[in-house]
């Protein structure tokens, strides 16, 4: 499998090994490259309409790949004509006993850097329940840690 091993630091409640990190791209490392699915780009663009998080990051991550810009703030489906904001939430997509845990710039990296996430994230993408129903969160549930649903201690 293709994960990349850090989850960044500023996440609460993420050390535990079932949550596996998924398309946090940084310019000096080497990703996998290639095309994806439009079912599966639809799908994940589906969960970050609204995505489910145990707590929220002030700020604001810009795209690392994009110099002058930063990368877009917006990503927009030609399809739908819908709109996502990126760069300041999560995605949590439940796998059996593990839960994926991806910014939602992947969906930039994607259409714009032709990033390739893991066959196992594509997958577990395309059969998530829409995100907030009950029977996301019970997907949830029996993937991710305990932790992950607790309140992280103050430092």
């Amino acid at each position: 499998m293709d994960f990349l091993p850090d989850i960044p630091n500023h996440l609460p409640n993420c050390e535990d090994d079932r949550v596996v990190p998924i398309g946090w791209l940084n310019p000096s490392e080497d990703f996998k490259r290639g095309l994806v699915s439009n079912e599966f780009v639809t799908a994940l663009f589906r969960l970050l309409l609204d995505p489910w998080q145990p707590g929220v990051t002030p700020g604001f991550h810009s795209c690392p790949f994009c110099p002058f810009s930063g990368g877009p703030g917006l990503f927009r489906m030609l399809e739908s004509n819908e709109t996502v904001t990126v760069g300041c939430n999560n995605l949590y997509v439940p796998a059996g006993d593990r839960v994926f845990l991806a910014p939602s710039l992947v969906i930039h990296y994607i259409d714009s850097h032709q990033y390739c996430p893991p066959d196992e994230f594509q997958s577990a993408v395309l059969v998530c329940p829409e995100m907030r129903s009950m029977e996301y969160l019970k997907a949830l549930r029996a993937s991710a840690p305990d932790t992950l649903f607790r309140r992280p201690r103050a430092t």
